[in-house]
């Protein structure tokens, strides 16, 4: 081949990769990714959530997150953490914000507030499935996953546990015992034909400690008349008060400082209110 012909071989083959990359550069471009948010998620203090009408604020306090509104409750730091992964979501679509209500951003269904960072949420997009969200005057098109953390009521948010890992219980008054805890546990009970050992005992405030409830409502604000009224001192000096419920399905206890019921099934509910339970256990289990 004569070099003339090499050399509009060359230029060909030249012409082509240039009209090749100048097709493929907007579909590259449409590819890009845009990060929807600037914040970083160990930074954040303030979470504010509203939903139809029912509207949800939380605050950093050290490590931990609690509720302010509309109850004063400790909060599941996990569930938050989730709530969180929408600083670090990106999109593949950033679109005009002129008309919002196409995207069903005119009246949002959800509206979350971090820190001074608003995020509103909309309706699906019909190919892509994603969901229309906007921030900082700019629509982008995310997963709906991120909507789905949020919650509908604020007990979905609520930590299940009755006592926070630094509530150490020290004493329990209850209506037919009285456990007070000096260098060892001490009972004063009316079952004084049974005792318990101190490993026995340990197993039951260990039980009141680790207690998680499988689902939590608010305090709807009527007094208990038929309720037992329990106290617990705890080791920093705190009086907590309860008062129980209990009927053949479940034991609920209304934690008065935080306007919080906690349900746990009837089984749990006997150990927590009597001690002896474990040895009326052990009973039926050596018949």
């Amino acid at each position: 081949m004569h070099s003339h012909s090499w050399l509009n071989l060359i230029m060909f083959a030249t012409i082509v990769a240039l009209a090749t990359f100048l097709y493929i550069k907007p579909s590259l471009q449409e590819e890009e990714s845009y990060k929807i948010s600037s914040l970083s998620a160990e930074a954040v203090q303030h979470i504010r959530i509203a939903r139809q009408g029912t509207l949800i604020e939380l605050s950093r306090s050290g490590n931990r997150w609690q509720m302010r509104k509309p109850v004063q409750g400790r909060v599941n730091g996990v569930k938050v953490e989730r709530i969180l992964e929408i600083l670090s979501a990106t999109s593949q679509h950033l679109l005009p914000s002129t008309n919002l209500s196409h995207y069903g951003l005119a009246s949002p269904v959800i509206e979350l507030q971090v820190d001074q960072e608003s995020f509103s949420f909309g309706d699906l997009a019909p190919i892509t499935n994603e969901q229309y969200v906007a921030i900082r005057q700019q629509v982008f098109l995310i997963s709906p996953h991120y909507a789905a953390t949020l919650p509908v009521l604020p007990t979905d948010l609520l930590d299940s546990r009755l006592f926070a890992e630094d509530e150490i219980p020290v004493e329990f008054v209850l209506t037919h015992i009285h456990l007070k805890h000096g260098e060892h546990w001490q009972v004063n009970s009316h079952h004084q034909e049974q005792a318990l050992s101190q490993d026995e005992l340990n197993q039951w405030v260990q039980g009141w400690q680790l207690a998680q409830a499988t689902y939590l409502t608010l305090d709807s604000g009527k007094a208990d008349m038929d309720g037992e009224e329990i106290s617990i001192m705890l080791r920093d000096g705190r009086k907590i008060k309860l008062i129980a419920e209990q009927n053949e399905s479940e034991l609920t206890l209304l934690r008065e400082d935080e306007g919080i019921r906690y349900h746990f099934p009837s089984s749990i509910g006997k150990r927590l209110l009597d001690p002896f339970s474990i040895n009326k256990e052990q009973a039926v289990f050596a018949e």
